[in-house]
Protein backbone atom coordinates (compact mmCIF):
# COMPACT_ATOMS: atom_id res chain seq x y z
CA UNK A 1 0.00 0.00 0.00
CA UNK A 2 1.28 3.43 -0.92
CA UNK A 3 2.57 5.45 1.99
CA UNK A 4 0.98 8.79 2.75
CA UNK A 5 2.61 11.62 0.86
CA UNK A 6 0.61 14.52 2.16
CA UNK A 7 2.49 17.50 3.46
CA UNK A 8 0.44 20.27 4.98
CA UNK A 9 1.31 23.30 2.87
CA UNK A 10 -0.05 26.76 3.27
CA UNK A 11 -1.43 28.99 0.55
CA UNK A 12 1.54 31.37 0.69
CA UNK A 13 0.23 34.92 0.59
CA UNK A 14 -3.40 33.83 0.22
CA UNK A 15 -5.42 35.01 3.25
CA UNK A 16 -7.50 32.01 4.42
CA UNK A 17 -10.39 34.29 5.35
CA UNK A 18 -10.64 35.60 1.77
CA UNK A 19 -10.39 32.12 0.31
CA UNK A 20 -13.09 30.92 2.68
CA UNK A 21 -15.27 33.85 1.67
CA UNK A 22 -15.01 32.77 -1.96
CA UNK A 23 -16.56 29.39 -1.18
CA UNK A 24 -19.44 30.80 0.87
CA UNK A 25 -21.66 31.35 -2.17
CA UNK A 26 -21.13 27.78 -3.37
CA UNK A 27 -21.99 26.46 0.08
CA UNK A 28 -25.07 28.66 0.31
CA UNK A 29 -26.54 27.06 -2.81
CA UNK A 30 -26.91 23.84 -0.89
CA UNK A 31 -28.02 25.17 2.49
CA UNK A 32 -31.12 23.39 3.74
CA UNK A 33 -30.75 20.49 1.28
CA UNK A 34 -29.95 17.79 3.80
CA UNK A 35 -33.51 16.50 4.20
CA UNK A 36 -34.03 15.17 0.67
CA UNK A 37 -32.02 14.24 -2.38
CA UNK A 38 -33.19 13.32 -5.86
CA UNK A 39 -32.80 9.87 -7.27
CA UNK A 40 -29.97 9.52 -9.79
CA UNK A 41 -31.06 11.10 -13.04
CA UNK A 42 -28.99 8.85 -15.29
CA UNK A 43 -29.14 5.08 -15.37
CA UNK A 44 -25.80 3.63 -14.19
CA UNK A 45 -23.67 2.23 -16.99
CA UNK A 46 -22.95 -1.43 -16.35
CA UNK A 47 -19.93 -3.14 -17.90
CA UNK A 48 -20.64 -6.35 -19.84
CA UNK A 49 -20.83 -9.45 -17.71
CA UNK A 50 -22.03 -7.89 -14.46
CA UNK A 51 -24.03 -10.44 -12.56
CA UNK A 52 -26.97 -10.08 -10.23
CA UNK A 53 -24.64 -9.51 -7.26
CA UNK A 54 -24.96 -6.25 -5.33
CA UNK A 55 -23.63 -3.57 -7.65
CA UNK A 56 -21.53 -0.75 -6.23
CA UNK A 57 -22.39 2.57 -7.87
CA UNK A 58 -19.54 4.99 -8.55
CA UNK A 59 -20.95 8.45 -9.25
CA UNK A 60 -19.01 11.17 -11.04
CA UNK A 61 -19.81 14.82 -11.72
CA UNK A 62 -20.29 15.73 -15.40
CA UNK A 63 -16.95 17.40 -16.10
CA UNK A 64 -16.99 15.71 -19.52
CA UNK A 65 -19.63 14.03 -21.70
CA UNK A 66 -21.18 10.78 -20.39
CA UNK A 67 -19.71 8.86 -23.34
CA UNK A 68 -16.23 10.17 -22.55
CA UNK A 69 -16.60 9.48 -18.83
CA UNK A 70 -17.65 5.87 -19.47
CA UNK A 71 -14.55 5.42 -21.62
CA UNK A 72 -12.33 6.98 -18.97
CA UNK A 73 -13.61 4.99 -16.00
CA UNK A 74 -14.28 1.53 -17.48
CA UNK A 75 -10.76 0.15 -16.81
CA UNK A 76 -10.94 1.28 -13.16
CA UNK A 77 -14.42 -0.20 -12.71
CA UNK A 78 -13.27 -3.54 -14.09
CA UNK A 79 -10.21 -3.50 -11.81
CA UNK A 80 -12.36 -2.80 -8.73
CA UNK A 81 -14.73 -5.59 -9.73
CA UNK A 82 -11.78 -8.01 -9.79
CA UNK A 83 -10.35 -6.78 -6.49
CA UNK A 84 -13.57 -6.47 -4.46
CA UNK A 85 -15.59 -9.28 -6.00
CA UNK A 86 -18.63 -7.11 -6.70
CA UNK A 87 -19.52 -5.36 -9.95
CA UNK A 88 -18.99 -1.61 -10.12
CA UNK A 89 -21.19 0.58 -12.33
CA UNK A 90 -20.79 4.21 -13.33
CA UNK A 91 -23.43 6.88 -12.75
CA UNK A 92 -22.95 10.32 -14.31
CA UNK A 93 -24.84 12.99 -12.40
CA UNK A 94 -27.01 15.48 -14.31
CA UNK A 95 -25.06 18.46 -12.99
CA UNK A 96 -22.80 19.48 -10.12
CA UNK A 97 -25.69 20.46 -7.84
CA UNK A 98 -27.44 17.12 -8.38
CA UNK A 99 -24.14 15.33 -7.75
CA UNK A 100 -23.79 16.98 -4.34
CA UNK A 101 -27.36 16.10 -3.40
CA UNK A 102 -26.95 12.54 -4.69
CA UNK A 103 -23.82 11.91 -2.61
CA UNK A 104 -25.21 13.65 0.47
CA UNK A 105 -28.45 11.67 0.22
CA UNK A 106 -26.64 8.33 -0.19
CA UNK A 107 -27.98 7.75 -3.69
CA UNK A 108 -24.61 6.28 -4.74
CA UNK A 109 -21.96 4.22 -2.96
CA UNK A 110 -18.69 5.86 -4.00
CA UNK A 111 -18.28 9.24 -5.66
CA UNK A 112 -15.56 11.31 -7.22
CA UNK A 113 -16.05 14.94 -6.18
CA UNK A 114 -14.47 18.30 -6.82
CA UNK A 115 -12.94 19.91 -3.72
CA UNK A 116 -15.57 22.67 -3.42
CA UNK A 117 -18.37 20.17 -4.08
CA UNK A 118 -17.04 17.93 -1.31
CA UNK A 119 -16.95 20.87 1.11
CA UNK A 120 -20.47 21.95 0.09
CA UNK A 121 -21.76 18.39 0.51
CA UNK A 122 -20.19 17.91 3.94
CA UNK A 123 -21.50 21.28 5.14
CA UNK A 124 -25.04 20.51 3.99
CA UNK A 125 -25.28 16.79 4.83
CA UNK A 126 -22.55 16.02 7.36
CA UNK A 127 -19.26 14.20 7.08
CA UNK A 128 -18.73 11.27 4.73
CA UNK A 129 -15.75 8.94 4.71
CA UNK A 130 -12.91 9.97 2.44
CA UNK A 131 -11.34 7.11 0.49
CA UNK A 132 -8.37 8.73 -1.27
CA UNK A 133 -7.61 11.58 -3.64
CA UNK A 134 -5.91 12.19 -6.95
CA UNK A 135 -2.18 12.66 -7.20
CA UNK A 136 -1.22 14.60 -10.32
CA UNK A 137 2.40 14.64 -11.46
CA UNK A 138 3.49 13.66 -7.97
CA UNK A 139 1.42 16.28 -6.12
CA UNK A 140 -1.92 15.99 -4.27
CA UNK A 141 -2.67 19.66 -5.00
CA UNK A 142 -3.71 21.44 -8.17
CA UNK A 143 -4.49 24.82 -9.71
CA UNK A 144 -6.94 26.28 -12.19
CA UNK A 145 -6.82 29.09 -14.72
CA UNK A 146 -8.78 32.15 -15.77
CA UNK A 147 -8.56 32.38 -19.55
CA UNK A 148 -9.36 34.78 -22.39
CA UNK A 149 -8.73 34.64 -26.12
CA UNK A 150 -5.16 35.30 -27.21
CA UNK A 151 -6.23 38.43 -29.05
CA UNK A 152 -7.75 39.90 -25.86
CA UNK A 153 -5.50 42.60 -24.37
CA UNK A 154 -6.44 41.66 -20.78
CA UNK A 155 -3.49 40.69 -18.59
CA UNK A 156 -5.20 40.27 -15.19
CA UNK A 157 -8.64 39.82 -13.64
CA UNK A 158 -8.71 43.58 -13.04
CA UNK A 159 -9.12 43.93 -16.80
CA UNK A 160 -12.22 41.70 -16.68
CA UNK A 161 -14.42 43.94 -14.53
CA UNK A 162 -17.95 43.92 -15.93
CA UNK A 163 -17.04 41.43 -18.67
CA UNK A 164 -18.92 38.20 -19.39
CA UNK A 165 -17.57 35.06 -17.73
CA UNK A 166 -18.17 31.33 -18.33
CA UNK A 167 -18.16 28.62 -15.66
CA UNK A 168 -18.99 24.95 -15.85
CA UNK A 169 -21.06 25.21 -12.65
CA UNK A 170 -21.37 27.32 -9.52
CA UNK A 171 -20.25 24.20 -7.63
CA UNK A 172 -17.01 23.84 -9.62
CA UNK A 173 -13.85 24.59 -7.65
CA UNK A 174 -11.71 25.65 -10.59
CA UNK A 175 -14.41 27.08 -12.83
CA UNK A 176 -16.32 29.21 -10.32
CA UNK A 177 -15.28 29.15 -6.67
CA UNK A 178 -11.58 29.99 -7.06
CA UNK A 179 -11.98 32.36 -10.03
CA UNK A 180 -14.51 34.26 -7.91
CA UNK A 181 -11.91 34.36 -5.13
CA UNK A 182 -9.34 35.85 -7.54
CA UNK A 183 -11.76 38.69 -8.36
CA UNK A 184 -12.37 39.22 -4.65
CA UNK A 185 -8.62 39.29 -3.94
CA UNK A 186 -8.06 41.82 -6.75
CA UNK A 187 -10.82 44.09 -5.46
CA UNK A 188 -12.92 43.59 -8.58
CA UNK A 189 -16.61 42.57 -8.38
CA UNK A 190 -17.17 39.13 -9.83
CA UNK A 191 -19.40 39.49 -12.93
CA UNK A 192 -22.31 37.47 -11.56
CA UNK A 193 -24.80 39.28 -13.79
CA UNK A 194 -22.73 38.37 -16.85
CA UNK A 195 -22.08 34.77 -15.75
CA UNK A 196 -22.85 31.98 -18.19
CA UNK A 197 -23.07 28.38 -16.91
CA UNK A 198 -21.98 26.10 -19.75
CA UNK A 199 -21.84 22.66 -18.03
CA UNK A 200 -18.24 21.62 -18.75
CA UNK A 201 -14.70 22.99 -18.75
CA UNK A 202 -14.36 22.18 -22.45
CA UNK A 203 -17.45 24.28 -23.12
CA UNK A 204 -15.88 27.17 -21.21
CA UNK A 205 -12.95 27.10 -23.63
CA UNK A 206 -15.22 26.84 -26.67
CA UNK A 207 -17.36 29.77 -25.52
CA UNK A 208 -14.28 31.91 -24.96
CA UNK A 209 -12.81 30.95 -28.34
CA UNK A 210 -16.11 31.66 -30.11
CA UNK A 211 -16.27 35.11 -28.52
CA UNK A 212 -19.57 34.33 -26.79
CA UNK A 213 -17.98 35.28 -23.46
CA UNK A 214 -14.89 37.32 -22.63
CA UNK A 215 -13.33 35.01 -20.03
CA UNK A 216 -13.82 31.78 -18.14
CA UNK A 217 -12.50 29.50 -15.42
CA UNK A 218 -11.09 26.07 -16.26
CA UNK A 219 -9.15 23.19 -14.77
CA UNK A 220 -5.71 22.14 -15.94
CA UNK A 221 -6.84 19.33 -18.25
CA UNK A 222 -9.01 21.70 -20.31
CA UNK A 223 -6.20 24.24 -20.45
CA UNK A 224 -3.75 21.65 -21.76
CA UNK A 225 -6.27 20.61 -24.42
CA UNK A 226 -6.95 24.13 -25.69
CA UNK A 227 -3.79 26.10 -24.90
CA UNK A 228 -2.56 25.91 -28.49
CA UNK A 229 -5.95 26.72 -29.99
CA UNK A 230 -6.11 30.41 -29.20
CA UNK A 231 -6.53 30.92 -25.45
CA UNK A 232 -4.23 32.57 -22.92
CA UNK A 233 -4.05 32.65 -19.12
CA UNK A 234 -4.62 35.90 -17.23
CA UNK A 235 -4.68 34.46 -13.70
CA UNK A 236 -3.80 31.24 -11.86
CA UNK A 237 -5.75 30.08 -8.81
CA UNK A 238 -4.25 29.10 -5.44
CA UNK A 239 -3.45 25.42 -4.95
CA UNK A 240 -6.08 23.21 -3.36
CA UNK A 241 -6.13 19.53 -2.44
CA UNK A 242 -7.08 17.35 -5.38
CA UNK A 243 -10.40 15.60 -6.15
CA UNK A 244 -11.34 12.99 -3.53
CA UNK A 245 -13.21 9.72 -3.76
CA UNK A 246 -15.93 9.73 -1.08
CA UNK A 247 -17.82 6.77 0.41
CA UNK A 248 -21.47 7.23 1.33
CA UNK A 249 -23.32 5.63 4.23
CA UNK A 250 -24.44 2.74 2.00
CA UNK A 251 -21.15 0.86 2.41
CA UNK A 252 -19.88 -0.74 5.61
CA UNK A 253 -16.43 0.08 6.94
CA UNK A 254 -14.78 -3.21 5.85
CA UNK A 255 -15.93 -2.70 2.25
CA UNK A 256 -14.70 0.90 2.25
CA UNK A 257 -11.35 -0.26 3.63
CA UNK A 258 -11.04 -2.87 0.85
CA UNK A 259 -11.87 -0.30 -1.83
CA UNK A 260 -9.38 2.15 -0.32
CA UNK A 261 -6.70 -0.53 -0.27
CA UNK A 262 -7.37 -1.49 -3.89
CA UNK A 263 -7.18 2.12 -5.05
CA UNK A 264 -4.03 2.97 -3.11
CA UNK A 265 -2.40 -0.21 -4.47
CA UNK A 266 -2.49 1.18 -8.02
CA UNK A 267 1.22 1.93 -8.34
CA UNK A 268 3.84 1.65 -11.03
CA UNK A 269 3.85 2.78 -14.66
CA UNK A 270 1.76 -0.05 -16.10
CA UNK A 271 -1.13 -0.09 -13.56
CA UNK A 272 -1.26 3.71 -13.42
CA UNK A 273 -1.12 3.96 -17.20
CA UNK A 274 -3.89 1.40 -17.72
CA UNK A 275 -6.23 2.31 -14.86
CA UNK A 276 -5.75 5.99 -14.04
CA UNK A 277 -4.37 7.83 -17.05
CA UNK A 278 -7.56 7.23 -19.08
CA UNK A 279 -9.28 9.36 -16.41
CA UNK A 280 -6.63 12.08 -16.42
CA UNK A 281 -3.44 11.86 -18.41
CA UNK A 282 -1.37 13.57 -15.70
CA UNK A 283 -2.45 11.25 -12.87
CA UNK A 284 0.48 9.53 -11.17
CA UNK A 285 -1.44 7.73 -8.43
CA UNK A 286 -4.02 7.92 -5.67
CA UNK A 287 -3.05 9.01 -2.16
CA UNK A 288 -4.53 9.13 1.35
CA UNK A 289 -6.54 12.23 2.21
CA UNK A 290 -8.10 13.71 5.34
CA UNK A 291 -11.06 16.02 5.80
CA UNK A 292 -8.79 18.73 7.24
CA UNK A 293 -6.97 18.95 3.91
CA UNK A 294 -10.01 20.87 2.61
CA UNK A 295 -10.16 23.34 5.52
CA UNK A 296 -8.81 26.25 3.44
CA UNK A 297 -12.00 26.06 1.36
CA UNK A 298 -14.28 26.22 4.39
CA UNK A 299 -15.94 29.39 5.56
CA UNK A 300 -14.80 30.67 8.93
CA UNK A 301 -11.27 29.25 8.83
Amino acid sequence: MKAARFHRRGFGSVPPSLLAAAVVMALAVFAGCRSEAPAPTDRPVEPPGTASARKIILAVHPYASPVELVRQFTPLLEYLHEQIGQPFVLSVSKDYETHIQLVGGNQADIALMGPASYVAMSEAYGAKRLVCSFEVEGSPRFRGYVIVRKDNPATSVKDLAGKSFASSSRASTMSYVLPRYLFLQAGVPFPEAQLRIVESHNNVCLNVLAGDVTAGGIREKAYLKYKDRGIKVVAVTPEVTEHPFVATDNLDDPTVARIRGALLAIQGPDPVGHLLKPIKSTLTGLVPVEDRDYDPLRAGN
